[in-house]
């Protein structure tokens, strides 16, 4: 198969051309492709002392008859109730968060068998005076409460504090959008977005105090729990988007 010259040269032509524009793509300076955004998030937060605790109060009680576990169960709940009421916490600040009665089973000769019943009966109380705590676990232990647990301490921040973070939140925020942009050589523009999240109050360590769980004993307690109140962190975030110029 023959070309004539004039095909020949066109071909070699267009050949360079599509080389020659590859190259320039390949070759375009990174910052040829404006960012005309930026997102950022900031961050503000406080230290404070809790004013109140939530603590997890709970009986589990067994028998072979279901009957007895639960008179057994709804007779210990009673008294620990009443026992709370006597130190000043009121009747709305403890709701029952869980109440079951299950099987109990064990396994004899390979097989299954039925031994008993166990009702458990769950309650969550706040209290407001925190030199309660204390007296509480020991209330709840000397009227039978064999189920003691996930003690968290709270604050609930106050408008004025919740304000001021938000203006820290968006003051840091903003800080770090003129650090972006000024390390990209681009000037800060105005926001385009801005989102505030509700304040989050957590303790220091992240995580929860936990008492021990207590058997049911019939002798009186010796000591008193020792609790220790802490410090909890009050954390406020904004996100925003900023335009750069």
């Amino acid at each position: 198969m023959k070309f004539s010259k004039s095909l020949l040269t066109k071909t070699i032509t267009m050949a360079t051309l599509c080389a020659t524009m590859a190259t320039a793509a390949l070759a375009a300076p990174a910052g040829s492709f404006d960012t005309s955004e930026i997102h950022v998030t900031g961050s503000a937060s406080r230290s404070v002392a809790p004013t109140y605790a939530i603590l997890s109060l709970g009986i589990n009680s067994e028998n072979t008859n279901v009957s007895i576990a639960k008179s057994n169960n709804d007779a210990i709940m009673s008294n620990l109730i009443a026992k709370l009421s006597g130190l000043g916490i009121e009747k709305k600040d403890i709701y029952t968060s869980n109440i079951s009665i299950n099987t109990i089973s064990d396994y004899q000769e390979g097989k299954r068998i039925k031994t008993g019943y166990r009702v458990s009966n769950n309650i969550t109380v706040k209290i407001s005076d925190l030199n309660n705590i204390s007296k509480a676990v020991d209330a709840a232990v000397s009227v039978g409460a064999n189920d003691i647990n996930n003690l968290s301490f709270q604050n609930d921040p106050s408008q004025k504090l919740t304000d001021t973070l938000t203006t820290e939140a968006i003051q840091n925020g903003r800080h770090k959008a003129e650090v972006i942009a000024a390390a990209l050589g681009r000037t800060l523009g105005p926001v385009k977005t801005v989102s505030i999240s509700t304040a989050q109050t957590n303790p220091i360590d992240g995580g929860y105090y936990r008492l021990a769980k207590y058997a049911a004993s019939d002798t009186a307690l010796s000591t008193s729990t020792p609790v220790e109140n802490g410090s909890l962190i009050v954390n406020q975030n904004a996100d925003m988007t900023y335009y750069l110029q």
